[in-house]
């Protein structure tokens, strides 16, 4: 049977207020796909040698036999061909959100590339200098480092759905004794009794060997095979070290100088103003600083997550809220920072100051696609559908239009003045937004400009289009990789 759905798309940038278009999307002959699972990945080559770990380390991330039932793989979610994220584009175009392994069951949020994770410090903690919290691996930051998140995906119910054995999350003592069993009969098998051992299964327990299995996965994420360094922007003269190989036109190098000024995109979106990120990629721009902020994202009422309230069939992943429920981000993150702070105290959101942050990824990458009509989902929940929707929000989520089509910027926890219209909907979460008043850039103090002057940003329609044109370019493959050196 042919699944069809209808989507109400919002499309900003009409000079008028909010235009609601219906668009009938039609599922091709697998269209059960919607609803899960998704088809197991395909394996890319080796672009460059690996050690024996990161192989292995592959070799694990794309084996589909991992999950209960089997069939999915990590790399299911996390496609090569579209940056390591969202493999589907039917999904993307309505959901973001990818289906797990078992049918009907939705992860709650968009799943974030693990591009250039590797190099986000240790966390989350709070960096002083910058009056902000950095560093560990999620949007909500609930792991400390890398080696640790590929422990989640395998025992959640909602992804890979192995039965863990004690505590639900790997932070707190779970893992899948299904998953280690499978680990000692597999093609790889004897790559892992070379990496850690031939008596490797005998001597470490299951938990180790589990641990094991996470680390193994860093290794590859974290290999010049993923951190390439191999964009076009790096093939430039902004390249670290500096090359001639590739000149950016007359728009990407306005959309470049718009990215690092009046666009503020680089005060989350580089690390050069991270010294310890600098040192260790040695002067190359991982284009993110890991850190965590509010910018208002608004709810994507497309996510299949609201309807997942069944508590029989799924009592580990269903959703007790509904249509009602939050997420604050890092302020629903279950596992204390390494110094032991606490991002909620009984239920997430009841620490203030933490929600609705979510961690900032890397724009390396960010327009990866198999194909130019490919959908991407954009922001942790999916909500946008083009690198052209996320830079229009930047740029406007604090103006509000008449109906002569008439701008004016508001103060969000207000709303606008009377027969006004916003361009967007409401903030998910309006705590901790950052310019929630909607400052223009030309109006920002010293206090503001830390916070990025999102929302206002008086760009035009051509800056826009400038700016996604740079992001464009940031995509790898243009040359040979062109890793940091160990």
């Amino acid at each position: 049977m042919i699944r069809r759905r209808f989507i109400c798309v919002v499309l900003p940038g009409l000079a008028s207020a909010l235009v609601g278009v219906t668009i009938l999307l039609y599922g091709h002959a697998q269209a059960d796909v919607l609803g899960g699972p998704l088809p197991a990945p395909r394996m890319p080559p080796d672009i460059m040698p690996l050690t024996p770990v990161e192989k292995l380390g592959k070799l694990m991330l794309y084996d589909s036999t991992l999950s209960n039932p089997s069939g999915y793989a990590c790399a299911t979610c996390h496609v090569a061909e579209t940056g390591f994220t969202g493999p589907n584009s039917e999904i993307n175009a309505f959901s973001g959100p990818q289906p797990g392994i078992v049918p009907g069951r939705f992860s709650d949020r968009k799943p974030q590339s693990y591009l250039y994770a590797a190099f986000s410090p240790e966390g989350p903690y709070y960096d002083p200098s910058l009056r902000t919290w950095l560093g560990g691996n999620f949007w909500d930051g609930r792991v400390s480092d890398l080696a640790k998140q590929g422990l989640q995906p395998p025992i959640n119910p909602n992804e890979m759905a192995n039965t863990p054995e004690g505590p639900y999350t790997p932070a707190n003592g779970g893992y899948s004794p299904l998953l280690v069993q499978k680990l000692a009969n597999r093609p790889y098998t004897a790559l892992f009794k070379q990496v850690y051992g031939q008596d490797a299964f005998q001597v470490y327990t299951s938990k180790q060997i589990y641990e094991l299995f996470g680390e193994a996965l860093a290794a590859y994420q974290s290999s010049g095979a993923v951190c390439a360094f191999s964009s076009k922007y790096d093939a430039s003269k902004y390249g670290k070290p500096a090359m001639n190989r590739y000149p950016l036109s007359a728009s990407e190098e306005r959309g470049r100088q718009l990215y690092f000024g009046q666009g503020q995109c680089f005060q989350c979106h580089s690390s050069a103003g991270v010294p310890a990120i600098q040192a260790i990629t040695q002067g190359k721009d991982t284009l993110t600083m890991y850190c965590y902020a509010n910018i208002g994202v608004p709810k994507n009422v497309e996510n299949p997550y609201y309807q997942q309230t069944d508590k029989e069939s799924n009592p580990h992943g269903y959703n007790s809220l509904g249509t009602k429920y939050i997420d604050y981000g890092l302020g629903a993150n279950p596992n204390p920072a390494p110094d032991g702070t606490r991002f909620y105290k009984d239920v997430p959101g009841d620490i203030p100051q933490f929600r609705g942050l979510f961690k900032a990824p890397s724009m390396r990458g960010t327009d990866k696609r198999p194909s130019p009509d490919f959908v991407k989902a954009y922001m942790h929940n999916g909500v946008f559908k083009s690198l052209k929707d996320v830079i229009h929000f930047y740029n406007k989520r604090n103006i509000a239009v008449d109906a002569g089509g008439k701008e004016t910027a508001f103060d969000l926890r207000k709303g606008p003045p009377p027969g006004y219209a916003p361009l967007f909907p409401p903030p998910e979460v309006l705590e901790n937004i950052q310019n929630v008043t909607g400052v223009p850039p030309s109006q920002a103090t010293s206090a503001t400009e830390s916070n990025g002057q999102v929302g206002n940003l008086q760009l035009s329609i051509q800056q826009e289009d400038d700016l996604v044109n740079f992001l464009k370019i940031l995509t790898d493959g243009y040359t040979k990789p062109n890793p940091v050196s160990p």
